[in-house]
Protein backbone atom coordinates (compact mmCIF):
# COMPACT_ATOMS: atom_id res chain seq x y z
CA UNK A 1 0.00 0.00 0.00
CA UNK A 2 1.37 3.63 -0.86
CA UNK A 3 2.30 5.59 2.07
CA UNK A 4 -0.04 7.92 3.03
CA UNK A 5 1.06 11.23 3.88
CA UNK A 6 0.31 12.83 7.41
CA UNK A 7 0.67 16.75 7.78
CA UNK A 8 -0.33 17.93 11.64
CA UNK A 9 -1.94 21.08 12.16
CA UNK A 10 0.52 23.09 15.02
CA UNK A 11 -0.76 25.92 16.49
CA UNK A 12 3.52 26.42 18.07
CA UNK A 13 6.77 25.28 17.70
CA UNK A 14 5.90 23.20 20.72
CA UNK A 15 3.34 21.32 18.56
CA UNK A 16 5.74 21.30 15.86
CA UNK A 17 8.33 18.78 18.02
CA UNK A 18 5.43 16.94 18.86
CA UNK A 19 4.08 15.96 15.87
CA UNK A 20 7.74 15.22 14.58
CA UNK A 21 8.22 12.67 17.59
CA UNK A 22 4.53 11.56 16.62
CA UNK A 23 5.54 10.25 13.42
CA UNK A 24 4.20 13.04 10.74
CA UNK A 25 5.68 13.34 7.62
CA UNK A 26 5.04 17.34 7.95
CA UNK A 27 3.21 20.35 9.83
CA UNK A 28 0.93 23.16 8.85
CA UNK A 29 1.93 25.60 10.86
CA UNK A 30 -0.58 28.81 11.78
CA UNK A 31 -0.94 31.17 14.99
CA UNK A 32 -4.90 31.19 16.32
CA UNK A 33 -5.91 28.50 15.53
CA UNK A 34 -8.98 29.26 17.56
CA UNK A 35 -9.89 31.72 15.05
CA UNK A 36 -9.35 29.01 12.13
CA UNK A 37 -5.03 29.51 12.14
CA UNK A 38 -3.98 32.81 11.24
CA UNK A 39 -0.35 34.28 9.90
CA UNK A 40 2.43 32.51 12.39
CA UNK A 41 5.45 34.71 13.65
CA UNK A 42 8.77 34.50 11.93
CA UNK A 43 10.25 34.10 15.69
CA UNK A 44 7.96 30.56 16.04
CA UNK A 45 9.04 29.48 12.51
CA UNK A 46 12.94 29.60 13.11
CA UNK A 47 12.23 27.68 16.76
CA UNK A 48 9.54 25.15 14.69
CA UNK A 49 12.46 25.11 11.53
CA UNK A 50 14.85 23.12 14.52
CA UNK A 51 12.82 20.31 14.78
CA UNK A 52 13.84 19.51 11.27
CA UNK A 53 10.21 18.45 9.48
CA UNK A 54 8.78 20.09 6.11
CA UNK A 55 6.87 23.22 7.74
CA UNK A 56 3.97 25.08 5.39
CA UNK A 57 3.27 28.15 7.02
CA UNK A 58 -0.43 29.85 7.14
CA UNK A 59 -0.71 33.17 5.15
CA UNK A 60 -4.14 34.73 6.77
CA UNK A 61 -3.71 37.94 7.90
CA UNK A 62 -7.11 38.38 9.87
CA UNK A 63 -10.17 36.20 10.37
CA UNK A 64 -13.55 37.16 8.74
CA UNK A 65 -13.63 35.22 5.13
CA UNK A 66 -10.86 35.21 2.63
CA UNK A 67 -11.80 38.70 1.07
CA UNK A 68 -8.49 41.23 1.58
CA UNK A 69 -8.34 44.38 1.62
CA UNK A 70 -4.90 45.98 -1.26
CA UNK A 71 -3.17 46.98 2.15
CA UNK A 72 -3.70 43.15 3.64
CA UNK A 73 -2.86 41.48 0.23
CA UNK A 74 0.65 43.18 0.29
CA UNK A 75 1.32 42.45 3.75
CA UNK A 76 0.49 38.68 2.91
CA UNK A 77 2.35 38.76 0.04
CA UNK A 78 5.05 40.40 2.06
CA UNK A 79 4.73 37.22 5.01
CA UNK A 80 5.10 34.55 1.99
CA UNK A 81 8.63 36.35 0.92
CA UNK A 82 9.75 36.36 4.32
CA UNK A 83 8.45 32.80 5.16
CA UNK A 84 10.06 31.09 2.23
CA UNK A 85 13.50 33.22 2.63
CA UNK A 86 13.59 31.86 6.52
CA UNK A 87 12.95 28.36 5.10
CA UNK A 88 9.48 27.19 4.97
CA UNK A 89 8.74 24.36 2.40
CA UNK A 90 5.77 26.00 1.72
CA UNK A 91 3.09 28.18 2.52
CA UNK A 92 -0.85 27.76 2.71
CA UNK A 93 -3.42 30.50 1.51
CA UNK A 94 -6.60 31.22 0.18
CA UNK A 95 -7.72 34.26 -1.55
CA UNK A 96 -11.41 34.92 -2.96
CA UNK A 97 -13.93 37.24 -5.03
CA UNK A 98 -16.69 38.58 -3.10
CA UNK A 99 -18.79 35.76 -4.64
CA UNK A 100 -16.66 33.21 -3.37
CA UNK A 101 -15.20 32.50 -6.38
CA UNK A 102 -11.44 31.80 -6.71
CA UNK A 103 -9.26 35.24 -6.74
CA UNK A 104 -6.87 33.63 -9.60
CA UNK A 105 -4.77 37.19 -9.45
CA UNK A 106 -4.20 37.37 -6.46
CA UNK A 107 -3.70 33.42 -6.04
CA UNK A 108 -1.26 33.96 -8.97
CA UNK A 109 0.76 36.65 -7.04
CA UNK A 110 1.03 34.65 -4.09
CA UNK A 111 2.18 31.63 -6.07
CA UNK A 112 5.28 33.98 -8.01
CA UNK A 113 6.37 35.17 -4.09
CA UNK A 114 6.45 31.85 -3.15
CA UNK A 115 8.75 30.95 -5.60
CA UNK A 116 9.74 27.23 -5.55
CA UNK A 117 8.39 26.68 -2.29
CA UNK A 118 4.80 24.73 -2.26
CA UNK A 119 1.55 26.63 -2.31
CA UNK A 120 -1.43 25.18 -0.48
CA UNK A 121 -5.11 26.55 -1.14
CA UNK A 122 -6.71 26.53 2.44
CA UNK A 123 -10.24 25.34 3.15
CA UNK A 124 -11.47 28.64 1.68
CA UNK A 125 -12.37 26.29 -0.86
CA UNK A 126 -14.69 24.88 1.57
CA UNK A 127 -17.26 28.26 0.97
CA UNK A 128 -16.55 28.47 -2.99
CA UNK A 129 -19.80 28.14 -4.60
CA UNK A 130 -18.63 25.80 -7.35
CA UNK A 131 -15.67 23.54 -5.95
CA UNK A 132 -15.54 22.34 -9.37
CA UNK A 133 -14.61 25.88 -11.14
CA UNK A 134 -11.97 26.43 -8.40
CA UNK A 135 -10.00 23.62 -8.60
CA UNK A 136 -9.64 23.69 -12.22
CA UNK A 137 -8.32 27.55 -11.86
CA UNK A 138 -6.13 25.96 -8.48
CA UNK A 139 -4.63 23.21 -11.55
CA UNK A 140 -4.51 26.31 -14.08
CA UNK A 141 -2.61 28.38 -11.23
CA UNK A 142 0.04 25.22 -10.58
CA UNK A 143 -0.90 25.32 -6.96
CA UNK A 144 0.90 22.33 -4.93
CA UNK A 145 -2.65 20.96 -3.02
CA UNK A 146 -5.68 21.61 -1.69
CA UNK A 147 -6.72 21.39 1.73
CA UNK A 148 -9.94 20.77 1.96
CA UNK A 149 -13.15 18.81 4.04
CA UNK A 150 -15.25 18.31 1.10
CA UNK A 151 -16.99 21.53 1.56
CA UNK A 152 -18.46 19.32 4.56
CA UNK A 153 -18.53 20.50 8.25
CA UNK A 154 -15.11 17.01 8.27
CA UNK A 155 -13.66 15.12 6.23
CA UNK A 156 -15.23 12.18 6.94
CA UNK A 157 -18.54 13.96 6.24
CA UNK A 158 -17.55 15.22 2.78
CA UNK A 159 -15.72 12.53 1.54
CA UNK A 160 -17.88 11.85 -1.19
CA UNK A 161 -16.82 15.20 -2.58
CA UNK A 162 -13.14 14.64 -1.74
CA UNK A 163 -13.50 11.13 -3.55
CA UNK A 164 -15.11 13.47 -6.57
CA UNK A 165 -11.83 15.80 -5.87
CA UNK A 166 -9.10 13.25 -6.32
CA UNK A 167 -10.71 11.97 -9.49
CA UNK A 168 -10.94 15.33 -11.23
CA UNK A 169 -7.34 16.11 -9.82
CA UNK A 170 -5.62 13.28 -11.16
CA UNK A 171 -1.74 14.18 -10.84
CA UNK A 172 -2.75 17.71 -11.50
CA UNK A 173 -2.59 18.65 -7.92
CA UNK A 174 -2.81 16.99 -4.59
CA UNK A 175 -5.89 16.77 -2.23
CA UNK A 176 -5.56 16.93 1.28
CA UNK A 177 -8.50 15.72 3.29
CA UNK A 178 -8.40 18.35 6.74
CA UNK A 179 -11.42 19.34 9.04
CA UNK A 180 -11.50 16.46 11.84
CA UNK A 181 -9.36 14.06 10.61
CA UNK A 182 -8.64 11.99 13.88
CA UNK A 183 -6.84 8.89 14.54
CA UNK A 184 -10.24 6.95 15.03
CA UNK A 185 -11.12 7.98 11.74
CA UNK A 186 -8.20 8.71 9.49
CA UNK A 187 -8.17 5.16 7.78
CA UNK A 188 -11.68 5.70 7.25
CA UNK A 189 -11.17 8.92 5.73
CA UNK A 190 -8.58 7.78 3.16
CA UNK A 191 -10.46 4.26 1.84
CA UNK A 192 -13.72 6.57 1.43
CA UNK A 193 -11.59 9.67 -0.67
CA UNK A 194 -9.10 7.36 -2.38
Amino acid sequence: MEHIRVEICCGSADDVFEAKAAGADRVELNAAMFLGGLTTTMGEVLVAREAGIPIMAMVRPREGGFCYTEREFAGMVKDVEALVNAGVEGVVFGVLHPDGTVDAECCRILKKAAGNAETVFHRAMDVTPDWRAALDTLMELGITRVLTSGQAPSALLGAETLREMVERAGDRIQILAGGGVRPNNAAKVAALTG
